[in-house]
């Protein structure tokens, strides 16, 4: 059996749009990585290397989306603990 989504619910809302756009926004990135395979250097502080940059980009996307991951961590653990301190102060005010 299948939900229908609620008919108020906007479009770009809905978990069909969200995979939609995450499939175009990874056959764009393939697309990029696959046309970038001239070797570049590659410069660190002290550090310097050659490599593809195919490889460089895909290494900063797969960095990008690890540190956007880490923000959406922290932020999820910031409210959940203000929700806990707003449960604990809303519990003592009514007892």
């Amino acid at each position: 059996m299948t939900t229908r989504p609620d008919p108020e619910t906007p479009a770009w809302k809905t978990k069909q749009f969200r995979l939609i756009v995450f499939g175009a926004l990874a056959v764009l990135a393939l697309i990029l990585i696959l046309q970038n395979f001239d070797t570049t250097e590659v410069q660190f502080l002290f550090w310097t290397g050659r490599a593809p940059l195919a490889w460089v980009l895909l290494t900063f996307m797969l960095l990008g989306a690890g540190v956007e991951e880490l923000i959406r961590l922290l932020v999820r653990r910031k409210r959940a603990k203000r929700a806990e301190a707003s449960y604990r102060e809303n519990r003592s005010e009514s007892d």
